[in-house]
């Protein structure tokens, strides 16, 4: 049995574990990735980047490359509720991305998970993880000092011990750090255990489309198993996938799959080829939400964490943001520059943030695809501008204000209060316009209004704690303009204050007015829990 030692061990190479990797490795953390299965999914399943999550994609070099990974064929969208993919249709239309650009510089993007964990995993290799396929994790224990792992490489039967500073759970809703890490999960509990087949089929079905290069269809037929199915489009013209519950002790053979999609589709005696099939089970639940996503130093991301109904799109950039914001705080702590404790902070900003979203994913599931599960306890759903960029972290990493907020503000009138995302304001630097999110790349930023004394605070803070603190003057002689005259407003603060913004792009501190001696060593003491 062969041993090696590592900073971080990240065990899932889905879209968190994967993420994870691709974060540290732009912090200059190297980690190890392993991976039950063979190779990279090879199922469409989640699609879609919101601008947030391409925002942090940005940092590591591969944004453009999610937005050239696109499916061809079309411009637009579309959504259908319906009997069947070829009607009667209850509802449809086509789906035109909100206008966000007041509240993020990036675009959306519409990369399949197939194609995103590649570019992925081809930018973490370039940052020095390492990525082994057919290993899986046999067991672990863990000390105050590190984890140490057991991994057993399918391929060749091999077992080797890894010793890991860090292990990150990534391993999706079935697999196995959660448990062998004594977190329990609560969630809502489906009306019976199902599971669910992911149908990959090839058919000539592209009318349903009416033109556009993506389609999603919530199909409500009786004739269906469990009553409900959904189709959606591929990156390959023609074939498409059918998510189809299931009993859990229901095994259709391939007749019955080809007879089950001519129905979905609404076109008896269709021809279809099945191409490929791969089966989910949430168990009995249909959210599933761990009760912490921290054991010691396991650390939970993704499916692991938090699952949801697909309904909405946002489990995969949850799992990509989990990634983002975990990434920083493992370097810092790694790197010394900041104290264990800091971790604390992913459950305490992660989890309130996932209960949120897999309540809204479940009250459009009821909308779109279940409307017989309502039973008047479903969240009322959010604008998406709130749900995407109004969260407020109620805890974690930053030096927390009095008078409490709610879990969501108004994005559109953002309060800049510690917590928040760091409100996008439009500068110009030179003939360029930029964003204040701009600003935001692997380290802390010190955003003013050109007070004189902060870049003094931020050198003696750097040199009492070894973090490097990027000061911008915004309006002053050297620094960005302020193109409309919003950011000392939209930060809260006056023309002498300052504000202190994460590398992950959250606001750590903020002071209204002039610099007092010490006060920002003080508040990055306090954001990475150094004494």
């Amino acid at each position: 049995m062969r041993d090696e030692t590592i900073p971080v061990l990240v065990v899932g190479a889905g879209l968190a574990g994967l993420s994870t990797a691709v974060f540290l490795g732009v912090h200059g953390v190297p980690s190890v990735v392993v991976e039950r299965h063979p190779t990279l999914s090879v199922q469409p399943k989640a699609r879609g980047q919101m601008p947030a999550t391409m925002e942090a994609l940005a940092t590591a070099g591969v944004a453009e490359r999610f937005v050239e990974a696109a499916p061809l064929g079309g411009e637009t969208s579309v959504i259908v509720i319906a009997e069947t993919v070829t009607g009667p249709v209850m509802k449809d239309f086509v789906m035109e991305m909100p206008d966000f650009s007041s509240l993020s510089p990036a675009p959306f993007a519409a990369a399949s998970q197939e194609r995103a964990e590649r570019i992925l995993a081809a930018r973490a290799a370039d940052l020095g993880a390492e990525i082994r396929f057919s290993t899986e994790l046999e067991s672990f224990r863990q000390d105050d000092e590190k984890v140490t792992a057991v991994l057993h490489e399918v391929s060749t039967g091999d077992r080797r011990t890894v010793t890991a500073r860090y292990l990150v759970g990534a391993d999706g809703h079935k697999g196995a750090v959660r448990d062998m890490a004594g977190v329990a999960v609560h969630g809502r509990l489906a009306p019976q255990s199902r599971r669910t087949m992911f149908l990959q089929f090839e058919a000539d079905i592209a009318v349903a489309l009416q033109g556009s290069a993506f389609g999603l269809f919530y199909l409500q037929n009786p004739a269906l198993p469990a009553r409900a199915a959904t189709v959606v489009t591929t990156d390959y013209p023609g074939r498409y996938v059918l998510a189809l519950p299931f009993g859990p002790d229901e095994e259709p053979d391939e007749e019955r799959l080809v007879e089950i999609v001519r129905v979905a589709c609404g076109v008896p005696g269709l021809d279809v080829k099945i191409t490929d099939a791969a089966w989910s089970s949430s168990g009995d639940h249909i959210t599933r939400v761990a009760d912490t996503f921290q054991a010691g130093r396991v650390l939970l991301a993704g499916d692991a964490a938090h699952l949801m109904p697909p309904t909405g799109g946002q489990g995969g950039n949850a799992a990509v943001m989990d990634g983002y914001h975990l990434a920083w705080k493992l370097a810092a702590v790694l790197s010394g520059t900041a104290g264990p404790r800091l971790l604390e902070s992913h459950d305490a900003e992660r989890r309130p943030y996932a209960e949120a979203l897999a309540e809204q994913q479940y009250a459009n599931m009821i909308d779109r695809q279940s409307p017989h599960l309502r039973d008047g306890t479903e969240a009322e759903i959010l604008d998406p501008m709130v749900g995407l960029f109004g969260y407020v972290c109620p805890a974690g990493a930053f030096v927390p204000e009095e008078g409490g907020a709610p879990l969501f503000e108004d994005p559109s009138r953002p309060s800049g209060r510690p917590g928040s995302r760091a409100p996008h304001v439009r500068l110009a630097r030179g003939d360029e316009t930029i964003s204040a999110r701009d600003l935001v790349g692997t380290g802390f930023v010190l955003l003013t209004a050109g007070g004189r004394d902060w870049p003094d605070e931020a050198g003696r803070a750097e040199r009492a704690l070894g973090v490097a603190v990027a000061v911008h003057a915004v309006g002053g002689a050297d620094g960005p303009r302020d193109v409309d005259g919003r950011f000392p407003a939209a930060y809260g603060i006056t023309e002498a204050g300052a504000v202190l913004v994460r590398p992950d792009g959250i606001v750590a501190w903020r002071c209204p007015g002039a610099a007092g001696p010490g006060d920002l060593e003080r508040a990055l003491r306090h954001v990475l829990a150094l004494g």
